[in-house]
């Protein structure tokens, strides 16, 4: 549901919708942002002004009154204590250019003296009450009265603001006098003159009761007027509030002097606060407003775009799906057409080109994963009679019947075709081993054998089938139909309903000799001869000694050939002494680079006898050994029992000199041929390699062959070490090592290794030569 919505013509308007809200979101939401910030910081940094300008003005105001108080305590003090100069301190005061008037009262507020008049009026009992009030409270400290509605006030003129000042004995300190000072507040205005307050800044004087005493703007000083609401927070000494007058909003700072009974006020509207981050923000107003028309103006005509290239694209959907419509048609005729191209239509199975295609492709799989890969070629016994007597029916049930069962029997990777008539060809991948190879065509021989209920008749057939491998019998798919199929006809030979592997003794015609031996020249000057190498495990101590080394053809044309391929052709085309050097100079190369690298392995590498019959052959290898610095003892010949039919005996001269010299000579393929003991005391050897023949059958068993027990003893009796070929199996190992075998070799271990493989191998690559386990 998801996957449809996306893919719908609604998801990109709803995208491009949704992206311009969020652009327009974040675009007044960051233009909001800044207003207030903007707002808050100006409003803070015009606050700390303002504070620091009531601050001032009211500490300046308490010094002012602190100082007329310590003024009018010193002339007390220089009075005489029973009849104090109450003229002189009023005279004393009244040169003080600050205070408009002074008069001293006692304590019951009666006038004493006066700068003015001699018959200054007495003091409120409102203000008496307050001061006795604040004198408790505070101490002996100035103190300005809140405002009297009484006409009997003095100094009631609003231009002057009054403060009682106590006035103590010097020597009982005890309150004796009261001096009222009104001072002038034209000193508040020279005070501030300096300080631009704007058009609507107001410093205002609140006594104790937070009424308004005076103000000062730009426009003067005023005695009265409308304060402020609402009153300023009572529980702290300085700080900010919001008040509102006529409908407009002030930002108001203040500080208290609470033991003075006044504070100061600087006041002034937020509007005028604001007026400049008004006229940046109201530019920016006007320049989001624009941008948000840009906006939608763009997503209005986006969406419009969106809409006409929808109903396009539907048009052109509409077309996409006819077309498909007739592709889907055409893919399926031409799926029909090709699977009929590529099936047997009587079997099922693919037929010759198809299958040839398959093969093709497994092969270079297998190869690449290095795996056997087999072909059988099967052909059924009788069948031409059958179908001659039965009729073309019958025989038709039969092929389909024989197909159904083949293909009931594959694995997967396995695949099957009929080549025509009565043969059929099966392909054999996965991870297999000749001897499952072998279990898999046995119980095909078994499934094909039986009688068949056809038509109202039983046929009794069976199948012959020719077996050839991968890589062991050919690299091409040709090569192996071939060889399959000369197999075939070596079962049908044998009788019903028998299976053959393909054996090179089969002598096919069209093997490929030919273009092998016209490219033996090339192969030898081009240097398409490489090594593989296949090491050589002491039984005693399961450590790798030795390695032999096995030749290999690396064809251009045929990839990668056996010596099972070569080494006759070369042997009858005289070919055979130049590769036999080839391999020598191949094998000495590599124990040069061992060498060089600190390894001491020795390396057996096989002689023809035809070679061994060169007048210089000795005497040419020993050179060889010695110009490249090896040790004669790394170095061993593998011979075979032909040496022994040389009449003129000059190949066992070269042996009985290289064995003086330190060479190993080795007699390979013991067993299986024209030698036996009675040669062994003519040559000059020091290894017995045991033939693969003879140990394939063992099992660790009792009844097991005692050739190779006997052949291990009279060995041992003639003094030679024993290399048993061919072990692939655990039984076979544990049988040699008890038999007393001294080296073995084969599958069990390791397959033959090309040079970058060995170079891999852990026990070649470890200095300590590891155990194997």
């Amino acid at each position: 549901m998801i996957r449809r919505f996306l893919s719908s013509p609604k998801f990109p308007q709803l995208l491009l919708l949704s992206l311009c809200i969020a652009t327009l979101t974040f675009l007044w939401g960051l233009y909001w942002h800044h207003e207030q910030s903007s707002r808050k910081e100006a409003l803070q940094a015009k606050a700390a002004e303002h504070l620091s300008l009531a601050s001032m003005a009211a500490e300046n105001l308490r010094q002012l009154i602190d100082r007329t108080q310590v003024i009018g305590s010193l002339s007390f003090g220089a009075a005489d204590d029973q009849t104090p100069d109450s003229q002189g301190i009023t005279q004393r005061l009244a040169a003080d250019p600050m205070l408009e008037r002074a008069s001293l009262y006692d304590l019951n507020g009666q006038a004493l003296a006066s700068t003015h008049s001699t018959d200054a009026p007495p003091l409120p009992e409102q203000w008496l009450g307050e001061f006795r009030a604040h004198i408790t409270q505070y101490g002996n400290k100035p103190y300005l009265p809140r405002r009297t509605d009484s006409q009997q006030e003095p100094a009631s003129a609003s231009w002057r603001l009054p403060f009682l000042l106590p006035l103590t004995n010097p020597s009982s300190l005890e309150l004796e006098r009261i001096l009222l000072v009104e001072l002038d507040v034209g000193y508040l205005s020279a005070l501030l003159h300096n300080s631009d307050l704007g058009d609507t800044g107001l410093v205002r004087l609140l006594d104790s009761a937070d009424e308004e005493r005076l103000y000062l703007s730009n426009s003067g000083i005023v005695a009265t007027g409308k304060g402020l609401a609402p009153t300023l927070p009572a529980a702290r000494d300085a700080g900010r509030a919001t008040q509102y007058r006529a409908g407009d909003e002030y930002q108001s700072l203040y500080s208290r002097v609470r033991y003075s009974g006044f504070s100061m006020v600087v006041s002034q509207q937020v509007d005028e606060i604001l007026e400049a981050q008004q006229r940046n923000f109201s530019r920016q107003l006007w320049m989001n407003l624009g941008m948000t028309l840009v906006i939608l103006v763009g997503m209005i005509w986006t969406i419009r775009l969106l809409h006409k290239r929808h109903e396009a694209f539907c048009a052109l959907e509409q077309a996409h799906r006819i077309n498909q419509e007739l592709i889907s048609r055409l893919e399926d005729e031409h799926r029909r057409s090709s699977h009929a191209a590529a099936t047997d239509h009587l079997s099922g199975l693919h037929n010759r080109r198809q299958f040839m295609d398959i093969c093709a492709e497994t092969l270079a799989r297998q190869r690449s994963q290095r795996r056997l890969m087999a072909i059988l070629f099967i052909d059924m016994d009788r069948f031409k009679s059958i179908n001659d007597s039965l009729g073309h029916k019958v025989g038709d049930l039969l092929l389909q019947a024989v197909a159904g069962r083949i293909s009931r029997a594959l694995e997967p990777g396995d695949q099957a075709a009929r080549f025509g008539g009565d043969e059929f060809v099966v392909l054999l991948a996965g991870d297999r081993s000749e001897e499952h190879i072998d279990t898999w065509v046995r119980e095909l021989v078994n499934k094909l054998t039986a009688v068949y209920a056809l038509d109202e008749h039983e046929v009794n057939t069976s199948p012959s089938i020719g077996v050839s491998i991968c890589p062991r019998d050919g690299q091409e798919v040709d090569g192996l139909i071939r060889c399959a199929d000369a197999a075939m006809y070596s079962a049908k030979q044998c009788g019903r309903g028998q299976y053959r592997f393909f054996d090179p003794s089969l002598n096919l015609s069209d093997i490929n000799e030919f273009p092998l031996e016209q490219s033996l020249v090339a192969a030898l000057s081009e240097r398409q001869f490489v090594l593989h190498y296949q090491p050589q495990i002491e039984l005693d101590s399961m450590q790798v000694i030795g390695y032999e080394a096995l030749v290999r053809w690396e064809h251009p044309q045929f990839g990668l050939l056996y010596p099972d391929r070569f080494i006759s052709l070369a042997e009858r085309s005289g070919f055979i002494v130049a590769l036999g050097w080839e391999v020598i100079r191949l094998a000495l190369e590599e124990l040069k680079h061992w060498r060089a690298q600190g390894r001491s392995s020795r390396l057996a590498v096989n002689v023809s006898a035809m070679q061994l019959r060169q007048a210089d052959f000795s005497e040419r290898l020993l050179s060889e050994l010695a110009q490249r610095g090896i040790e004669n003892w790394q170095f061993e010949l593998e011979i075979t029992e032909t040496v022994v039919l040389d009449d003129e005996g000059m190949a066992v001269e070269h042996l009985e000199r290289l064995r003086v010299a330190g060479l190993n000579i080795s007699l390979d393929d013991f067993g299986r041929g024209y030698a036996g003991f009675a040669h062994l005391h003519s040559m000059p050897l020091s290894t017995l390699k045991i033939d693969r023949a003879l140990i394939a059958p063992l099992s660790n068993s009792y009844d097991d062959n005692p050739i190779v027990s006997s052949t291990i003893t009279l060995a041992k009796r003639l003094g030679l070490t024993v290399v048993a070929e061919g072990v692939e199996t655990r039984d076979q190992l544990v049988y040699l090592k008890l038999a007393g075998c001294d080296i073995a070799q084969g599958y069990h271990f390791s397959r033959p290794m090309s040079a970058e493989q060995l170079y891999q191998y852990e026990p070649f690559t470890s200095t300590a030569e590891p155990v194997l386990e």
